[in-house]
């Protein structure tokens, strides 16, 4: 559907994106994932029409997009980081709102806004105003916006940023439903728990791609075995000899009371640790993308 080939840009002297390549599996879920800087709002941005590409293509179906960009935005929804609804509408009003400026049928609207309102669990909350809601409330009401034209590709900028956990729960259900009413969606997200939600992954570290595909092949065929080390003593003075020690210290990470190593060849590395329990697991999405940023590192570094 949408593809990018090669898309660069710089603000002045931040490089923003380099040579970025990448496509949207039809009716999956991709997840961009990567820091506050790495260049997720960007690429939307610029595939949206509203930042230009300092060089690259982007291509809908194959077909160049160079300055009508609305065969991209008639097919799409984009729902921005920032709440961006009016907060002295209720939330049906807002609803009526983008309904009226998206040309939705008065007939179609009503009985496509009541199957939002019930989906999204807001039908309770249809009169309250826009200002009061909570912070999962407001991102299930944007959602529901952007909904009302029927997009076929939805790009959502981290969607779940501020929102507690059984909010973020509750908005990857909805996410859920639509793929599975055929949506293209493409979510950026800094949550790399939150990006387990995913069928395609993108990791993007300071404006370059440094791995890609899809989830669940990433998982079996990673080129690392994971340890998860329960150590005795402070693990804040271990890890820190750890990384002091030689470059194997900084396969070394903490995880929660935990400390994770990351190796490929054998847990030798382990022998000198005293701990109370070592055991292997399988590697999450968050390991899996320490390991290449370590690899991109060592690159860089020309190790």
């Amino acid at each position: 559907m949408i593809r990018l080939d090669n898309i660069s840009k710089a603000y002045e002297a931040v490089q923003a994106l380099s040579d970025i390549s990448i496509s949207f599996p039809r009716s999956k879920t991709t997840i961009i994932a990567g820091a506050d800087g790495a260049g997720k709002s960007t690429i939307f941005r610029i595939i949206l029409g509203l930042e230009k590409a300092d060089s690259g293509k982007i291509y809908i179906n194959e077909d160049e997009v160079r300055k009508d960009f609305s065969k991209i935005t008639r097919i799409s929804g984009f729902m921005p980081e920032r709440f961006s609804l009016y907060t002295d509408l209720t939330v049906e009003e807002n609803l009526d709102f983008f309904a009226d400026i998206n040309n939705v049928p008065f007939k179609r609207r009503e009985s496509l806004k009541i199957r939002l309102l019930e989906n999204t669990g807001m039908i309770n909350f249809r009169n309250r105003r826009a200002g009061a809601l909570s912070g999962g409330m407001k991102q299930k009401l944007s959602l529901s916006s952007i909904l009302l034209s029927s997009p076929e590709l939805i790009f959502l900028d981290e969607p779940t940023t501020g929102v507690d956990p059984l909010s973020r729960i509750e908005f990857f259900r909805i996410i859920d439903m639509l793929k599975e009413e055929g949506k293209t969606i493409v979510i950026s997200t800094p949550y790399l728990d939150e990006a387990e939600n995913g069928d395609h992954i993108i990791f993007l570290k300071n404006g370059r791609i440094i791995k890609k595909g899809d989830i669940a092949e990433l998982k079996r065929n990673v080129p690392f075995r994971l340890w998860r080390i329960l150590p005795k003593g402070n693990i804040f003075e271990l890890i820190k000899k750890l990384k002091g020690k030689n470059s194997e210290g900084e396969n070394f990470f903490i995880k929660g009371k935990y400390l994770n190593f990351i190796g490929k060849h054998g847990d030798g590395a382990l022998d000198h640790i005293d701990a109370i329990e070592i055991s292997e697991q399988k590697p999450a999405l968050e390991d899996i993308y320490m390991y290449y940023e370590s690899e991109e590192v060592k690159g860089d570094a020309g190790l």
